[in-house]
């Protein structure tokens, strides 16, 4: 089933649209901002497996949901870039990191993965930056998702090898 992408009964949660035209806006909006497509579905609400689908170069998604595409929709890269550069309370990009435990990066991954200058990375590690751009923070988050997202890729391969089943979080 397909939606327009407009105001009206529909269920955000059921209804879909073709996920061509939101893969190219992603594209756009990354390319003018400079941002990583997932730190721009931070940015934009949208869950990170959203972007990783739509921007990675493996199978093409057919469809996503309609609020995931009225969430795209909602930031430009003028608004993604003015908010960016707005000075936050780093500790949101530092919990996000931390909440990793033992698979949190160290911070010359950080800067290399995030292209940071390596004080800031090296503060943002030992929690010792109080502010930082909301665009770290954004990446910090994304970044702290895909390594969860490779984690649990990692744990259902090896459940696998091992004749186990893995158990989806509810």
């Amino acid at each position: 089933m397909t939606a327009s992408v407009c105001p009206g009964s529909q269920d955000a949660w059921t209804s879909w649209v073709s996920a061509a035209p939101f893969k190219a806006w992603l594209m756009h909006l990354a390319s003018s901002t400079g941002f990583h497509p997932l730190a721009i579905a931070v940015a934009a609400g949208v869950p990170t497996s959203v972007a990783r689908s739509l921007a990675g170069s493996g199978t093409k998604p057919r469809r996503i949901r309609i609020m995931d595409a009225r969430a795209l929709l909602s930031v430009d890269a003028e608004s993604l870039r003015q908010r960016g550069h707005t000075l936050v309370d780093a500790t949101l990009a530092q919990r996000a990191l931390r909440d990793l435990g033992s698979w949190q990066p160290d911070a010359e991954y950080l800067a290399q993965r995030l292209r940071l200058n390596p004080r800031t990375a090296a503060g943002l590690t030992a929690g010792r930056l109080d502010v930082c751009p909301m665009y770290i923070a954004w990446h910090c988050i994304a970044l702290a998702q895909d390594i969860t997202h490779q984690r649990t890729t990692i744990v259902r391969g090896s459940a696998e090898q091992f004749g186990t089943v893995a158990v989806r979080a509810a």
